[in-house]
């Protein structure tokens, strides 16, 4: 066949193959679709209306008066005035270099796993401990630390200290806080 006679043909199928995608769009009214508007939907039931009774008051309700107190005479002694205990002035914290004061915090405990850090954490304050966790890279590798604090005293950690080594089997510590 000539080269041509081939393009003239494939020319006419393509324009063919658009004529019959086309025709119907161009040629067809677009009010003539029909629209079912017939409701599936069923009509409201009718509802029965049933008389009610206005409500009556009773006749031989009597009103509840309360009694009034007695006056009572009046008090001339004056009240002694209570001795206040003064309160004890708290030490002030030493300030580190940093011009902070210097405070302390629990150490708990050490992991290489966060969310075994992040489960100790949030048991302990639901004990009702201040808990936190931070991410330290070590020689090892990341762990997750977790710690209570921080407070001003060393000496306030010790009886948390005792309690939460038996309660988690812990060797926890103290160490200074760092920010």
């Amino acid at each position: 066949m000539n080269d041509g006679f081939k393009q003239r043909l494939v020319g006419a199928i393509v324009l063919l193959a658009i004529a019959l995608i086309l025709w119907p769009v161009i040629f067809t009214d677009p009010n003539a679709i029909v629209m079912d508007r017939t409701s599936q939907i069923p009509p409201t039931p009718a509802f029965e209306e049933y008389p009610v009774a206005k409500p009556v008051r009773p006749q031989n309700i009597t009103p509840v008066v309360k009694p009034k107190p007695e006056p009572v005479a009046a008090v001339t002694e004056k009240p002694k005035p209570k001795e206040q205990a003064k309160p004890k002035a708290k030490a002030k914290p030493k300030l580190a270099g940093t011009g902070l004061p210097e405070s302390w915090v629990l150490q708990v405990a050490s992991f290489t796993q966060p969310k075994k850090a992040d489960e100790l954490k949030q048991a302990l304050q639901k004990q009702g401990y201040k808990a936190y966790s931070r991410s330290v890279s070590t020689k090892e590798g990341k762990s997750t630390r977790v710690y209570i604090g921080p407070r001003f005293s060393k000496d306030e950690f010790t009886k948390d200290k005792t309690r939460i080594d038996k309660a988690y089997q812990v060797k926890s510590m103290v160490v200074r806080f760092e920010q």
